[in-house]
């Protein structure tokens, strides 16, 4: 039976006003009455398809639909004081709660399935009011030795958040305001909530129950997340919720927290205890086309009046300036911190990201680009290879490991996962040994037929010397790094990343492509540079690109016209 009959069927024979809402949603983006973006429709798409896996006996949950209305109808019994009446759910908030409270264990029903989530959506649609304060209340009144925690992004906003939850508490249930309300929090017996914000420290110690993350995108760092999943490894039913709109920093944790929630609703990561959904527009959405508002607005018409959203893009369209934080904020398209040459969005794509195993290439031919920078810096060294039309990038960063924890701190970026996944190498000490990328080349040379490795003369004399001793094979080219020369280089990468040509799923790549910036002269010749000299986001890996490429091109250029001479050299 086809899916849609499957869903219409569902919706009749249930009982739930609340579970009919949420199926009727969730039919009508399907059916496409309501526009949305691709990760709302795949977690709809997951969430109807593990219903019907219920039935399978290697699926561990079942959904129990009654489950979820005990938590929304507690929500729906809160005073909001902002608004003068009880909280009113929308269908998309409801879709939330059903998959976190209504999904439990086949054999143990007291026991929850997901146990982190993470939801991204524009800000204003009521993400704080309307899932964050009724989950953390509930948690605390129905959870036995409670610990809730509510994270939020300073200090600042950490004291307004605990206000407006105290007041919602206090006019609910009617309570004195002196009986359970503290400094700090809300308590009854051996229950609290408490409040932090992402600079808390000393949040180890504690046995979590709910701890909720309001708007991740603006952390630093993600330890209050790490230590809050495993300080709740000894509840049965300990959530971790993170709840965010997009931001202008995909070096940030949450960018990268978003990155794993797309890898779950695309199949490629399987986390039966992670549930996400995600609104947002789609790449090649137009950012100004108001049509598209509501993929990332699901509050659009109810909770958010549309001529808001039509102020606001008018404020984009004529100040520049505001573009990144309206097309983050509003449209759910994640940013880079500045203005950049090649845009996340193009870069980004599901065919340049996709695994590649760098096995497949042993004995092929590749052209290698080095960059060597400063001996306290990102160096950066790329094999370029070339199959059937496409350009297939592998990269090795190097930075001296006594300079880590200042750049994880002043940088905000992801550099120790990196190091951790084998992705950046750590080389003792405060500066780059030159020796270490030496053996990398060599070894390399040997699994690979690096024909050419293009290399900046800056820094690099001895280290080139000992490769030219040690690969007689390999032909060892200066590239000089002027305007003059990088312009049609830099422009033929371009090219051929607009034509999705180019395939590099390194993310240390993706932070140095969205870093890269262009300032064209009057000819409109140009080359990648950082924003501004003194600037520490790196570009190095775009360069040895950009010079690899070149190489690559050229040296394929030269095999076909051999060829071609060869051809009519037989005719004779």
């Amino acid at each position: 039976m086809p899916r849609k009959k499957k869903t219409e069927n569902l919706i009749s024979q249930i009982s739930s006003n609340h579970l009919k809402e949420v199926l009727e949603y969730c039919d009508n983006i399907k059916k496409k009455k309501i526009l949305s973006g691709i990760y709302t429709k795949k977690s709809i798409e997951r969430f109807l398809k593990d219903i019907e896996r219920q039935k399978d006996e290697d699926f561990l949950y079942e959904f129990r639909s009654d489950l979820a209305d005990k938590v929304i109808d507690f929500a729906e019994q809160l005073y909001i004081p902002d608004l003068n009446s009880k909280l009113v759910l929308l269908p998309w908030h409801k879709f939330i709660y059903y998959n976190l409270f209504g999904w439990v264990h086949k054999l143990d029903n007291n026991r929850r399935r997901f146990r982190t989530s993470y939801c991204e959506v524009a800000r204003k649609n009521s993400k704080t009011t309307s899932l964050l304060f009724p989950i953390i209340l509930y948690d605390f009144i129905t959870t036995n030795s409670a610990e809730s925690f509510f994270v939020s992004k300073d200090g600042n906003q950490s004291a307004k958040t605990y206000t407006e939850l105290k007041q919602i508490f206090i006019e609910t249930f009617n309570i004195d305001k002196n009986t359970f309300i503290t400094d700090s929090g809300i308590r009854i017996g051996s229950k609290f909530i408490q409040f932090f914000s992402s600079e808390t420290r000393g949040t180890d110690s504690y046995k979590n129950s709910c701890s909720v993350i309001d708007e991740f995108h603006h952390y630093d760092n993600d330890k209050v997340i790490t230590s809050f999943k495993y300080g709740g490894r000894a509840r049965i039913n300990n959530l971790v919720l993170i709840i965010t709109s997009a931001g202008n920093n995909i070096s940030s944790p949450c960018y990268a927290e978003n990155e794993k929630a797309r890898k779950v609703l695309n199949g490629l990561l399987t986390d039966e205890t992670y549930f996400t959904i995600i609104f947002a527009y789609d790449e090649g959405d137009d950012w100004k086309d108001k049509k598209n508002f509501i993929k990332a607005n699901p509050s659009l018409g109810t909770i958010i009046r549309p001529e808001i959203l039509d102020i606001d893009l008018a404020d984009a369209l004529i100040t520049p300036s505001h573009q990144a934080d309206f097309k983050s904020k509003t449209c759910g398209i994640w940013q880079a911190s500045t203005s950049n040459w090649i845009s996340l969005q193009k870069w980004d794509t599901e065919k340049r990201n996709r695994e590649i195993n760098i096995k497949e290439f042993n004995g092929q031919f590749c052209c290698a680009g080095l960059d060597l920078s400063s001996i306290n810096d990102f160096t950066a060294y790329t094999k370029c290879f070339e199959r059937e039309g496409l350009y297939y990038f592998f990269h090795k960063f190097y930075i001296p490991a006594e300079t880590i924890n200042e750049r994880y701190r002043s940088e905000n970026i992801n550099i120790n996962e990196w190091i951790h996944r084998g992705i950046v190498t750590a080389i003792p000490g405060n500066v780059i040994d030159y020796d270490f990328i030496k053996e990398d080349i060599i070894s390399d040379a040997g699994y690979f037929n690096i024909t050419e490795l293009c290399y900046d003369k800056w820094q690099s004399n001895k280290l080139i010397d000992s490769l030219e001793e040690n690969l007689p094979h390999t032909m060892f080219i200066q590239y000089d790094q002027s305007l003059k020369q990088m312009t049609n280089p830099t422009k033929q990468f371009e090219k051929f990343i607009m034509e999705d040509k180019i395939i590099d799923p390194n993310p240390v790549m993706k932070w140095m492509v969205t870093n890269a910036v262009i300032r064209p002269d009057a000819n409109n010749n140009y080359k990648v540079m950082k924003q501004y000299k003194s600037s520490t986001q790196r570009v190095d890996g775009v360069i040895t690109s950009i010079m690899a490429l070149d190489r690559c091109v050229i040296s394929d250029n030269k095999t076909l016209v051999n060829k071609d001479f060869n051809s009519i050299l037989n005719l004779f």
